[in-house]
This record gives structure tokens, C-alpha cells and sequence, in this order.
């Protein structure tokens, strides 16, 4: 993607701001954008936008502009929630700005499969995650299911496809920057969000007011990377979950780490793949829940023993209701969270091995995360032939010249291992480095008082730590 030069303030869309629908205490908008910045000529496309105005507009400082992560969550679905997205003294001060980015929710959202395929993708994927030789019938019927995605995407909006990625979405960011009528960017980005946020500062260093990353991705990773350290992840997740459940009464796996892996995994093996009526317990529902657990210890290791014990037992409602919630924003339309997850992922990697590489990484991943390793592997097979890539494939940011940015990490989160989060600050110029000794996937504003007092300070006066710092739960 070519370099971008700044979005002008006064060429840039006026926003016209009205009551969302349902939630008349929030505004909506749309914000036209270049398809592509360096065609003009190939026209528009529309971003949807919402805020929260300032609680105390005397005190106002300007717009914090947020992104929930994913990619493919919807940062519209997330203000219009308002679910505690900062701390009420953040928010008497700022206008707080989610945007849907392009390809998802209500901005041009990407439908490469439908809902009905998406599960049929899961199921099969879920069938052949620990299927180690690349030449069995399920495998190849897997494959040809994995190039369907990307021949979806390119049926559904071939011109979007090709400008997917994030660096277009960081020059998009920057139009809404300025169409907010703000000189400097103020941004709060959990999980992918700080992938994008950092990017954006790479890309525009001098328009940074302040940033916070929280729960960070390392830009500089390529998707097996990615696949690889968030398998190693999950598993040390997954094995502190045992430990857990040894501890409490009716946990239905035997004592010892490597003995409820077997357990587990002997569970997993003998479920069905294939969804026979609603109330099937599949392996993927299992897969879902298990993730989505890891995510949230605190709330979900409570939930997920007994669930476990019911799902053994042929009683699978509880662990299908807590997979559901994995990536579940509760939309009033149809959401196409995992479409855009999974284009946006393939279009800012390399394409990734084919079915042979791809049976050899799942062989060596499960050596080490035996549950989560070999699924992961197998769900990168859908990037191998996918029809459009990044230009400018994973690479380093140093943002040089941008303001402090601070990156929060947790360093047990499963999702976003504190590596990234490290790695991440050291190649930012600029960045300080909060460490918070906590599990939790996405730790602002909630998980801890000391990063919200750390957090609040920054963002309300610009007043950063002098070094990077540690922080209890």
C-alpha cells in the first residue's frame, strides 16, 4: 500500500450526527471514505460511526475514538451497548467514538460465507483437528471448503477484498480523525485494536494525541505466528484451568495436567462433527467454549467445571451457551464478525502453507499444546489460497517522533500473549510498557484499579509514567 499523506480537515466528509435508532442517548453517523486512497477515481465506500457525547461538555477535551478488536467486532455494537468502555471520568470528558472499520458490521461488511457455512466450516475444521496425515478424505474435503472462503469473499465484493486489510483501515482511521475535527488522534484499541492503533501510529506519528493499546498484537507478526502463539497460550491457560478444576468439588477430569489433557481430548474425539439437530453437542461447540474460557478465567472456570461435567454426561447446553458468547457482541442485525476476521487476517499475512505444510505445523504444535495447537494450525489452511494479500506483509512499527503511547499487558492472557506486548513496546519509540499480573484478556477499564488510575491519568492531563511499570490486579 502506498504511503498516505494526511486526511484534510476541510475536504473531509462533514459528519451529521442523529439519534441511533433504539438508543436515543447515542448518535449515529456516516463517514465516506476513499475505496482506496491512492485511486480516488475508484470512489467511496461508507463507515458508520457512534458516540457518546461528553457527560460534562464544559470539561470536554475532544473525541476518544475506540476499537474493540477482533477483527470483526463492531465498535458501532459497542457504544451503542456503553458497557463500561472507560471509567466514568473519561467519559465526562470525551466524546467516546466506536466506528465500524471497513468490511465489518455497518461499514461494507465482507459475507464470504453465510451463517449456515460458517458452521458447516467449524464442524469440518473441528473434524479434522487432530488429523495429522494431509491425504485422508476429511482433509481434502476441508481444503476445498477453505478456498470456498476466499471464493466468497471475492463473489461478495471483489474491489473490497483487495483493500481489506488494516493499513487501509489505519488511513480510514485517519479521515475519521479529521472529520471529527480533531488536529490529533485520541484512541483506546483492546486486542486487534492495538494492532490497527499501531499501525496508525507508524503510518501517521505526528497526528498522535494519546493512544492506548491494551491486550497488544506485535504488527510485525505473520498469521502462523500468530496461530502459534496464541495455541501455546490457550494451552498454559487450559492447563491452569486444570489445576483449578482438581481443586473443586465434581470435576469431571482426573487429577494432573497430562492425564485431563488425554481426558479432555478422549472427550473431544469421541463427540460428533456434524450438527444432527440443534441439541447436538459438536466438537466444535466444546472448542468455542473452551476458548472462550481461557479469555476470562475469573468469570468462566466457575462456569466451565460444571459444564464440562454435563457436556461428559450427554447434557451439552451449558458448554453450547458458553461458546456462544466467543467474539458475541448480540446485534440487532446479523453479525459477520468471523467473515471479517478471518479475510482481514488473511489479507495482512503471506499466504500460509498448503495442506502438506499445513498437516506438518499441526503435527509439530500439537507436541506442545495438545488441544489447541493442531486446530490452530488447521484454521490457517483458509489463508493458503486466498485471492488477495497485503502489499506490505507483517513488519516492525517504530512510530518515531509520535507522543508516549501506552500498552497495557496482562501477563497471563491467553489471547494476546505478554510477548506481544513486550515486543511491541520495545519496537515503538515512544511506548511505556504497563505489565499487570492478571489473566484477563483486555484489562482496561475493569480488571484492575491500577491500570485505571495509570490509564485515567494519561488520557485526562497526557501525563504518562516516566518508564515502563507493573501493576497488581
Amino acid at each position: 500500500m502506498s504511503p498516505h499523506a494526511d486526511a484534510d480537515p476541510e475536504s473531509a466528509s462533514l459528519l451529521k450526527w442523529v439519534p441511533c435508532p433504539g438508543h436515543e442517548e447515542v448518535q449515529c453517523s456516516e463517514l465516506s471514505v476513499p475505496l482506496d486512497p491512492a485511486a480516488p477515481e475508484l470512489g467511496t465506500i461508507s463507515l458508520a460511526l457512534a458516540r457518546r457525547p461528553a457527560t460534562d461538555p464544559s470539561a470536554r477535551i475532544g473525541s476518544l475514538v475506540l476499537e474493540p478488536g477482533g477483527p470483526g467486532l463492531s465498535g458501532v455494537e459497542e457504544v451503542l451497548a456503553g458497557d463500561e468502555l472507560s471509567t466514568p471520568e473519561v467519559a465526562a470528558r470525551y466524546d467516546i467514538v466506536g466506528f465500524d472499520p471497513r468490511g465489518v458490521g455497518r461499514s461494507e461488511p465482507l459475507w464470504c460465507f453465510t451463517e449456515e457455512q460458517i458452521g458447516r466450516y467449524l464442524d469440518e475444521l473441528a473434524g479434522v483437528s487432530w488429523d495429522l496425515d494431509p491425504s485422508t478424505p476429511q482433509v481434502t474435503a476441508f481444503a476445498q471448503t477453505a478456498a470456498s472462503f476466499g471464493q466468497g469473499c471475492q463473489s461478495d465484493n471483489p474491489a473490497l477484498l483487495q483493500r481489506v486489510g488494516t493499513r487501509y483501515a489505519a488511513a480510514d482511521l485517519d479521515v475519521i480523525r479529521a472529520a471529527l475535527g480533531d488536529e490529533k488522534l485520541n484512541y483506546l484499541g483492546w486486542s486487534y485494536g492495538t494492532k490497527l492503533g499501531a499501525i496508525y501510529a507508524d503510518m501517521f506519528p505526528h497526528r498522535v494525541g494519546r493512544m492506548v493499546l491494551d491486550s497488544a498484537i506485535d504488527p510485525a507478526l505473520s498469521l502462523v505466528e500468530f496461530n502459534q502463539g496464541q495455541s501455546a497460550a490457550l494451552e498454559s491457560a487450559l492447563g491452569r484451568f486444570f489445576d483449578y478444576c482438581s481443586t473443586v468439588e465434581g470435576c469431571p477430569l482426573p487429577p494432573g495436567r497430562e492425564a485431563a489433557t488425554a481426558a479432555l481430548k478422549g472427550f473431544l474425539l469421541s463427540l460428533p462433527v456434524d450438527r444432527v439437530t440443534p441439541e447436538t453437542l459438536t466438537r466444535a461447540d466444546v472448542m468455542a467454549a473452551l476458548t472462550t474460557a481461557m479469555y476470562d478465567p475469573g468469570e468462566y472456570f466457575p462456569q466451565l467445571t460444571p459444564a464440562l461435567a454435563d457436556g461428559i454426561n450427554g447434557h451439552g447446553r451449558a458448554l453450547q451457551e458458553i461458546g456462544g458468547n466467543y467474539g458475541e457482541q448480540k446485534p440487532d442485525e446479523p453479525s459477520n464478525f468471523l467473515n471479517a476476521l478471518y479475510a482481514i487476517n488473511c489479507f495482512d499475512s503471506p499466504p500460509t502453507p498448503d495442506v502438506v505444510g499445513t498437516a506438518q505445523l499441526a503435527a509439530d504444535w500439537d507436541r506442545n499444546s495438545p488441544i489447541f495447537g493442531a486446530p490452530n494450525a488447521w484454521g490457517g489452511l483458509r489463508c493458503n489460497i486466498f485471492p488477495a494479500h497485503s502489499q506490505i506483509g507483517p513488519r516492525p512499527v517504530s512510530a518515531p517522533g509520535a507522543p508516549p503511547i501506552l500498552i497495557i499487558g496482562a501477563v497471563r492472557d491467553a489471547a494476546t500473549p505478554i510477548e506481544w506486548s513486550r515486543r511491541l513496546a520495545d519496537d515503538l519509540a515512544s511506548a511505556v510498557l504497563i505489565q499487570v499480573d492478571t489473566d484477563v484478556h483486555s484489562v482496561y477499564p475493569q480488571a484492575s484499579s491500577c491500570v485505571a488510575t495509570l490509564v485515567d491519568r494519561y488520557l485526562l492531563s497526557g501525563e504518562a509514567p516516566p518508564g515502563d511499570t507493573s501493576c497488581a490486579q
